[in-house]
C-alpha cells in the first residue's frame, strides 16, 4: 500500500511539474523570438526530470533556456523563414488553376512532413549538444530519411493534441505545450534512456 501511494505521489508531482513547465514555456516564448530556445528548454527539462535528475524542474528549465538562448536564435530564425515560405506556398496554391492545385497539394503535404521530421531531429541533436548550424541541418535530413517513423508519429500525435487544444481552449494554457514536449521526449529520448540503463 505504501509503495502504491508513493507511485501516486510521484505521478502527481510529475503532472505538477508539467503544468509549471507549461507556464514557464509560455512566459519565456512571449517575445516569439525566444520560442524555439524555450521549447528546447521545455523538452530538455522534461527529459532530465523523467530521467530522475534531482534538480527541480523549474531550475532545469531556466538553466537550459539560458544555455540554449543564444545558440537557438539563429536556428529559430531559419526555421521561421522556412515556415513562412511553406505557408506562402500553400496560400499561393489556392489561387492557381485546379491542375496545379492537384499537383501542389500532395507536394505541400510532403514538404510539411519533411519539415516537421527534420525539425524533430534538429531539436534532438540540439539537446544532445550539437550547435553547429550546418552540421545540425545535414545530420537532421540524413536521420529523417533514415528513420522517418518517430518524427511522423510525433507529428500525428501532436496534431491530435493541437486539435484537442482548439476545442478545449484551456488545455494550451494549463498543460498543452508540455504534452507536445512530452510526446517529443517520449518518442525521441525515452527508448534511448531505457537502452542505456539496461
Amino acid at each position: 500500500m505504501v509503495s502504491s501511494n508513493n507511485k501516486l505521489f510521484e505521478v502527481l508531482e510529475y503532472i505538477v511539474d508539467l503544468v509549471l513547465l507549461n507556464f514557464l514555456f509560455i512566459i519565456c516564448s512571449l517575445p516569439l523570438v525566444t520560442a524555439y530556445p524555450a521549447f528546447v528548454a521545455l523538452v530538455g527539462a522534461i527529459k532530465y526530470t523523467s530521467e530522475e535528475d534531482p534538480t527541480p524542474a523549474w531550475k532545469l528549465f531556466f538553466k537550459l533556456f539560458y544555455n540554449y538562448l543564444k545558440k537557438g536564435l539563429k536556428l529559430w530564425l531559419a526555421l521561421l523563414l522556412v515556415s513562412v515560405v511553406i505557408i506562402g506556398d500553400i496560400i499561393a496554391a489556392f489561387y492557381m488553376p485546379n491542375v496545379l492545385q492537384n499537383f501542389l497539394l500532395p507536394f505541400n503535404i510532403i514538404v510539411i512532413l519533411v519539415f516537421f521530421g527534420v525539425f524533430s531531429y534538429l531539436t534532438k541533436l540540439f539537446i544532445l549538444g550539437e550547435h553547429h548550424f550546418k552540421t545540425l541541418v545535414v545530420r537532421s535530413f540524413f536521420l529523417f530519411f533514415r528513420k522517418p517513423l518517430k518524427p511522423l508519429l510525433i507529428t500525428i500525435i501532436n496534431g491530435f493534441i493541437v486539435i484537442l487544444s482548439i476545442y478545449l481552449r484551456f488545455v494550451p494554457f494549463v498543460i498543452g505545450f508540455s504534452l507536445l514536449a512530452f510526446t517529443y521526449y517520449f518518442l525521441m529520448f525515452a527508448r534511448d534512456h531505457e537502452m542505456e540503463n539496461s
